[in-house]
């Protein structure tokens, strides 16, 4: 046998021999990172038949359940983006009677928080929501004070509208109300509801707004001259020079309607008035609807807890099939605290897998469901947050419990060979 100098070079490339081929793949796979036989990931590669009906249980119901919470935080998404536009300006306005008395304007004119002044008559119109329908103003405003409106908000005309003209059933309003009514540029708004009785009065829509709060404009002089004289009230819309001006602005407000002794008035006279701002209008709404919430919140805890405990007894059964491996392990000398880190690994890996491709599913299926079905229609879905995500850890934490009691309590009360045996 010839015996190669310890100093020669050895020739390693894959075609230095007939069979380098075979050779360089020999090589290659000699070089691949591989896993130790005992590792979860291993187990799992392994058994994907066994893991993939646990691992998407998890998944499924953390999809469940962020969806429920998702939907039902839609809810109060939708009063807080379709009443946004209060965050822009405050309504001081009143019921029952035609105007706000004039000590009352006068002294509020002069607050310096305030830029403009805006005398507006309202119209309600209905939006369709997740959870019916919802009333929202359409300000007719005079020419002049479109532009200040539009500051306010942060909107402007897209391009193809314009503004409504002087006298004219026309109406421009915010694409999401738009797409609510399913209504496209001069096309006639649908009369869904009155909710205060106003008669139905065709409004055709000549400009979309963007970028900015949803609201909805008309030309005053229109709605003075169709609407009947009793149900005409101005309302002065309170523009603050800076958003930053609103809390200020309010509370300045605020106290001028609770001192009306200082403008010469008395209780009785204000007794109609009313000022409305962002919180307080959501506020009301909130608590009108409070058993609605409670009614949801309950069924939401019902669906957790059920789907919770579902994936709970499925990860049971899953150890519990296992225990014969285990069984083997602890037979072979593996130490019992060895093998209770091994199913503490595992089923970190487990739930937390299933629970990040949950919650990523239910990203992907929401951002979809709302590009193609709920903003088309004008409807507000709310997005995967914080509260929604809080609501999905029952579920990984109760089957991490679930499936280290049913191991850890076998592993440290029987034998290797009882719990071969099954007994």
């Amino acid at each position: 046998m010839t015996q190669i100098p310890s100093g020669a070079p050895h020739d390693t490339h894959p075609d230095s021999a007939p069979n380098g081929e075979a050779r360089g793949r020999t090589v290659h796979a000699a070089n691949l990172p591989t896993l130790p036989p005992l590792s979860p990931l291993t187990y799992y590669r392994r058994n994907i038949s066994r893991t993939l009906p646990v691992g998407g249980a998890i998944a499924i119901s953390v999809f469940l359940i962020a969806a429920i919470v998702t939907l039902l935080n839609s809810v109060d998404a939708s009063i807080s983006t379709h009443y946004g536009f209060v965050r822009r300006f405050s309504v001081l306005t009143t019921q029952l009677e035609q105007d706000v008395p004039a000590p009352v304007t006068a002294k509020v004119a002069k607050l310096p928080q305030i830029s403009h002044i805006v005398p507006a008559m309202a119209y309600v119109l209905s939006l369709k929501t997740v959870f019916g329908e919802l009333p929202v103003p359409v300000y007719g405003v005079q020419p002049t004070d479109f532009g200040p409106m539009l500051k306010s908000t942060g909107n402007h005309v897209a391009p193809g509208g314009r503004l409504p003209r002087v006298n004219a059933a026309e109406v421009v309003l915010s694409r999401t109300w738009a797409n609510n009514f399913g209504a496209g540029l001069g096309q006639l708004l649908k009369q869904r509801s009155d909710e205060l009785r106003l008669p139905p009065i065709p409004l055709r829509l000549v400009g979309i707004l963007e970028g900015g709060e949803n609201i909805a404009l008309c030309d005053r002089t229109f709605f003075e001259l169709e609407l009947p004289s009793p149900v005409q009230r101005t309302s002065y819309l309170l523009l603050p020079h800076r958003h930053a001006d609103m809390p200020a602005l309010d509370k300045a407000v605020g106290d001028i309607l609770k001192n009306p002794e200082k403008l010469g008035l008395t209780s009785a006279d204000l007794h109609y008035t009313r000022l409305y701002t962002f919180d307080g209008i959501v506020g009301r709404l909130r608590e009108s609807l409070g058993f609605l919430y409670q009614f949801l919140a309950a069924a939401d805890f019902l669906v957790i807890g059920a789907v919770a405990l579902m994936g709970a007894f499925l990860a049971n059964i899953y150890f519990e099939q296992r225990l014969g491996e285990f069984g083997l392990l602890s037979a072979f000398g593996f130490r019992r605290e060895r093998l209770a880190k091994r199913v503490v690994v595992e089923t970190g890996i487990l739930v937390v897998a299933g629970w990040v491709i949950g919650i990523g599913f239910t990203w992907a299926v929401f951002k979809l469901f709302d590009a193609l079905y709920m903003e088309p229609r004008g409807l507000i879905l709310s997005t995967l947050d914080a509260s929604a995500l809080k609501y999905t850890l029952p579920m990984p934490l109760l089957v991490a419990f679930a499936s280290l009691v049913t191991v850890l309590s076998r592993l440290y009360k029987l034998d290797p060979i009882e719990i071969m045996e099954r007994r």
